[in-house]
């Protein structure tokens, strides 16, 4: 815990938000000097997302080859069966709030009694609305944790809220906007405090669980995953040769573009994401909330000391909202006594709902539905090319002439 106090009208006044590489602040702000994801400057990426599925090469087969001394065609072939079997995606995640836009997370309860053909609607309705762009669906004390990036509250309330709150059967609905997005999918992220940036996180316990849980992944596997996602420098990630050969564009300057917003900018990380459910693990989120008197400091100092437990695969702090974090880790490889002891050792800590998520539905706009043949599918909307207010607000999950 700090020892300054950050008094107003004191030389530590909010001195607290120059520890952060973007500082916490309010929602979608827009930062000079950012770009868009069709821009040169992710050339490299998105030529690597275009061919990685038939082309794992498009990686850094030759440093896989030196740490694990293993061949670069068997790396390739690692890296196939992993896709093919839609264990893995290669994804990126994008600071959205520097773009202008605000992310928005939301917490559903539904009533106890409602019926299962309806829940069923409700979860079809979550997955196939593009506008939600990261959701799961959950079980105990709540019942989906969502996501949206929108430039436009208005349209969030309009287009998503509100619909899911004319459910009959919905019986509370809490949004959560994001002040700080921490940690996801293991990868701590730009909000991470600035010394962790980009670490790829397991516990030692949690890895050796795994591994003897399931047969679809060995060592080697997810130890090729680690190197990629653990490089020290984005430069280090992909075989740029390769990339430059598949797009015609200059290897040096493609490189040099992805390292510039991703190693000195921070609004961009490219990783690859672990399909936890392909694994038959659930994911065990618990959401808090602090009491109402924790200064804002504080918030964030409890926040960075959760980023020192690998446990914790997502970590994710919100603002103007009844609660303050959900932090997630997987349920049957973790020691979850262990997690709630830590969280209760918290005197400020108020309150802790806890629910288990067996499915999630996107991860960023990408879908993870791929029994339905829909796995990485991406629409990437944009809310101010519409106006939520004009739509026709129909109850989520129902017909049109359902509802209350």
């Amino acid at each position: 815990m700090s020892k300054q106090k950050y008094l107003l009208g004191t030389d530590e006044q909010q001195a607290w938000m120059r520890n952060y590489h973007f500082a916490p602040r309010g929602n979608g702000f827009k930062e000079p000097g950012v770009c868009g994801s069709d821009a040169k400057e992710f050339s490299a990426f998105n030529v690597a997302k275009s061919f990685y599925q038939t082309r794992p090469d498009v990686f850094n087969l030759a440093l896989i080859k030196e740490k694990l001394n293993i061949s670069e065609e068997e790396a390739a072939r690692r890296i196939k069966r992993m896709y093919d079997d839609r264990l893995i995606m290669l994804v990126k995640n994008s600071s959205v709030s520097t773009l202008g836009f605000g992310l928005y997370y939301w917490v559903v309860k539904l009533q106890e009694d409602i019926p299962k053909e309806a829940k069923d609607a409700l979860i079809d309705w979550v997955q196939n609305k593009d506008e939600i762009c990261t959701g799961y669906f959950c079980e105990g004390e709540f019942d989906f944790y969502c996501g949206n990036h929108m430039r436009t509250l208005d349209n969030l309330l309009c287009n998503v809220v509100e619909p899911i709150r004319r459910n009959k059967y919905v019986k509370a609905i809490y949004v959560c906007p994001i002040r700080r997005d921490v940690r996801e999918s293991h990868v701590n992220l730009w909000d991470a405090p600035i010394d962790s940036y980009r670490k790829y996180l397991w516990s030692d316990e949690q890895k050796e669980a795994f591994l003897k849980k399931q047969d679809k992944i060995d060592a080697i596997d997810m130890a090729i995953i680690d190197i990629l996602n653990n490089v020290s420098s984005v430069k280090d990630m992909f075989n740029y040769k390769l990339i430059s050969e598949l797009s015609l564009l200059d290897e040096e300057t493609i490189k040099n573009d992805l390292a510039h917003i991703v190693d000195n900018q921070r609004y961009m990380v490219p990783m690859i994401y672990f399909n936890y459910q392909a694994f038959g693990l659930k994911m065990h989120m618990y959401l808090i909330r602090l009491f109402s008197n924790v200064a804002s400091y504080r918030k964030e100092e409890i926040c960075d000391e959760f980023t020192s437990h690998p446990e914790f695969n997502n970590i994710f702090e919100f603002s103007d909202a009844y609660y303050d974090y959900i932090l997630t880790c997987y349920d049957e490889i973790t020691d979850l006594n262990k997690i709630r002891n830590l969280l209760d050792g918290y005197a400020e800590i108020e309150e802790i709902l806890e629910a288990d998520s067996p499915r999630q539905f996107r991860r960023w706009t990408a879908r993870l539905d791929a029994n339905k043949d829909m796995w990485e599918e991406c629409i990437f909307t944009d809310d101010i090319l519409q106006d939520g207010n004009l739509l026709t607000i129909k109850p989520a999950g129902e017909a049109e002439e359902g509802g209350e």
